[in-house]
């Protein structure tokens, strides 16, 4: 008890601590806003698309309702086979800033995001997922961090419009509580972001690409080739970008195992670049995946010892988790909500996740990658 104990404090502190870091970031950053120029900064917004029919359209127009005008739409068409291009095809006769572009190479995001890059002619370029919706400020009020010149790249908070009252997305809320928090606060990791609502001026994209269209993981990717140009990854809390969370346990199963599998695919490959941070986090990844299998060969030799060490394992982690669960639920002021997500919520996730993740190291080595797509909700 004394392990769940300490790990449930260790966890609200280094969480406050995350979420008040990316408040000051976000307030810093705003108020050292130095304008370079009297031009308006014009802005790229390049959305990779597959088969997307049943949200581009409310997501374009959610985008082309914003007051900041100075911006171009780059849709980029994996080749769909339902109605998706037809329906871009429609708003480009609406929206004359609109370029439409069929994907020549290899499927996948990555590839979308290195042939995005000869069309785009603005400043600055924003990367959204087609299930995103944005606010009418959105893009005035991001935009403007550029005018800082020691700012080279921003992500952006998110929430989910499709939250409904289920085990499943208060799932999704503990557990990217968590990664606001802890990863994005860069308080132990400077190469986690997530992909959606990624700001980058067009000059320091263009030293990164091309992406490897291989990647099942183009965030972390582009964040580990940000990390060793030294480029800052300010996470910005608000406006925030607005998506759709997963709505069903096989969706978020092999959404996460692509995380997974192409994160750690990632980091093993940065190992050549001789970075303490990513060997610290290849090492914790692998202390995560072995011990409960090492606690449990000791168990069938030493009951008492192998109990010991799974034990602990569980409250260490237990714990990490109770401390999202808290910050999530806490505001709401729901008792009930509250007891669920400690007791209910929280374990399922612990074990569906290690589930995942041991599936994903397994299956390192095969060769063959298929990019999973969730089902998204009409909207």
């Amino acid at each position: 008890m004394e392990i769940l104990f300490f790990s449930i404090i260790f966890s609200l502190l280094f969480q406050i601590l995350g979420k008040y870091t990316n408040l000051y970031k976000t307030f810093v950053s705003k108020n050292n806003i130095q304008k370079i120029s009297d031009r308006i900064l014009k802005i790229s917004i390049v959305i990779p698309v597959y088969n997307e029919e049943e949200v581009i359209k409310k997501s374009i127009e959610s985008i082309e309702k914003n007051d900041y005008k100075n911006f171009e739409i780059i849709v980029i068409d994996d080749n769909s086979t339902d109605r998706t291009f037809d329906i871009l095809k429609e708003l480009k006769n609406r929206f004359d800033n609109i370029k439409i572009v069929k994907k020549k190479g290899k499927k996948g995001k990555p590839q979308s995001i290195n042939e995005a890059f000869e069309y785009i002619t603005g400043d600055v370029v924003l990367f959204l997922d087609a299930d995103t919706l944005i606010d009418e400020n959105f893009l005035e009020e991001h935009i403007k961090y550029f005018y800082n010149p020691k700012i080279n790249m921003t992500y952006v908070d998110f929430e989910a419009y499709n939250y409904k009252e289920k085990l499943i997305f208060d799932y999704q809320e503990i557990y990217f509580e968590f990664s606001r928090n802890i990863l994005y606060s860069n308080i132990f990791s400077k190469v986690v972001f997530m992909g959606n609502g990624v700001f980058i001026r067009k000059n320091i994209l263009e030293k990164v690409l091309p992406l490897d269209n291989a990647t099942l993981v183009d965030d972390v990717h582009l964040a580990i080739k940000l990390n060793q140009e030294k480029i800052n990854q300010i996470f910005i809390i608000s406006p925030k970008v607005m998506i759709q969370y997963v709505s069903n346990f096989r969706d978020l199963f092999f959404q996460h195992k692509r995380w997974y599998l192409g994160g750690v695919e990632e980091l093993i490959k940065a190992l050549k670049y001789k970075d303490f941070n990513i060997f610290f986090i290849n090492l914790l990844i692998l202390m995560i995946i072995v011990f409960p299998i090492i606690s449990i060969i000791i168990l069938l030799k030493d009951i008492g010892l192998g109990m010991f060490l799974l034990r602990n394992y569980l409250n260490v982690f237990w714990g990490l988790s109770i401390g999202s669960a808290i910050l999530t639920t806490v505001k709401t002021g729901n008792l009930l909500k509250l007891i669920i997500s400690l007791f209910i919520t929280t374990p399922l996730m612990l074990i569906f996740e290690y589930v995942i993740l041991l599936n994903s190291f397994f299956n390192l080595n095969k060769k063959e990658r298929q990019w999973y797509k969730v089902q998204r909700e009409k909207i």
